[in-house]
């Protein structure tokens, strides 16, 4: 079956997901019927899901065919496999890695369940469970850009720096334009202070995706190391407008926000990332809500993108692959 990749956004409360930049594919699917052409008694439709099924309708029609007799090991594990990203989509990921275990051990060979489990696994803060599945993942797919890209965000979570960027390398290779790997190498050299590298990376990046928050601050944040204090403070302050949980975001993936004092003393040539540091703050008034991302590849279950605390940022999506299950 024919896949669509597609990469995802993340809150403070889902920090692991704020690359991925987490690197997202879904299936294609035919076209949604009207609300009113669902039947709701079709379970085979209803795990399909789609934007006019709920997660849970989507769960209930996943769990009715899970149950039947009437399903091959192949079908089941689709079903499986569908329900679990109903789950994912509703930020159940305890459920989500279940399914995606039973749907592998129904089909050992299922490389959209072992890469749906990584994001599952990544998301929920297992970086070292993620960094095997999206092993696999690319074992069975090597040109797998998504997968690279997801691995490495779970390598810069286990502080495996080196591994992390070669595997941003590696996507950036397989596709120049790929954003999740575009950030997060951005944010590989701010950690490894190539200052240089990471504008020209986040660069690239903004000139895909005006709204990438991440990038906006991390170039900032690598301005006012290399001296333009004025303008790497602009980009952090216009950044947090947007989004103001991208400082927590990015100290969470060892890019803490400059000492400007320490900086504008002239200290500026051996920053020590582990100080507490100096925040632009934005005045209240002018914070704006971010649009929510348009999924690359609509999720099966219209989700509200993941659950999170903060506003979603936007432009990003969703994590999880979909598998249509013929009718009987």
């Amino acid at each position: 079956m024919k896949r669509v990749l597609a990469v995802v956004a993340v809150a403070v409360a889902l920090a692991a997901l704020a690359d991925d930049a987490d690197a997202r594919r879904a299936r294609k699917k035919k076209a949604v019927a009207p609300a009113e052409a669902v039947n709701k008694s079709d379970d085979a439709r209803l795990c399909n899901g789609g934007m006019m099924i709920t997660g849970d309708d989507q769960i209930k029609g996943c769990t009715a065919l899970i149950n039947s007799r009437r399903l091959t090991n192949e079908r089941k594990a689709t079903a499986h496999y569908n329900r679990g990203n109903a789950y994912i989509a509703m930020t159940d990921f305890s459920r989500a890695i279940d399914d995606y275990s039973a749907a592998i051990a129904l089909r050992q060979t299922y490389v959209e369940a072992y890469f749906n489990r990584a994001v599952a696994y990544r998301v929920s803060g297992n970086a070292q469970a993620a960094v095997t599945d999206y092993s696999t993942a690319i074992t069975h797919s090597p040109n797998d850009v998504d997968a690279f890209a997801g691995r490495g965000a779970a390598y810069a979570k286990l502080n495996k720096y080196d591994a992390a960027l070669a595997d941003f390398n590696r996507a950036l290779a397989l596709k120049p334009t790929h954003i999740g790997a575009l950030t997060q190498r951005g944010h590989a050299h701010l950690r490894a202070q190539r200052w240089q590298a990471a504008v020209a990376d986040y660069d690239v990046a903004v000139g895909i995706q005006a709204a990438n928050v991440e990038a906006v601050y991390g170039r900032g944040v690598a301005k006012i190391y290399m001296g333009d204090i004025d303008g790497g403070q602009a980009e952090m302050t216009a950044a947090l407008l947007t989004d103001r949980g991208v400082a927590a975001r990015m100290t969470a993936q060892g890019v803490p926000p400059p000492k400007i004092e320490t900086i504008a003393a002239g200290q500026r040539s051996s920053p020590s990332w582990s100080e507490r540091t100096e925040t632009p703050t934005p005045a209240p008034a002018a914070v704006s809500e971010p649009q929510a991302a348009p999924p690359k590849d609509q999720p099966p279950v219209s989700p509200p993108q993941e659950r999170k605390t903060d506003p979603p940022q936007p432009a990003k999506k969703p994590p999880w692959k979909m598998d249509p299950i013929p009718n009987p």
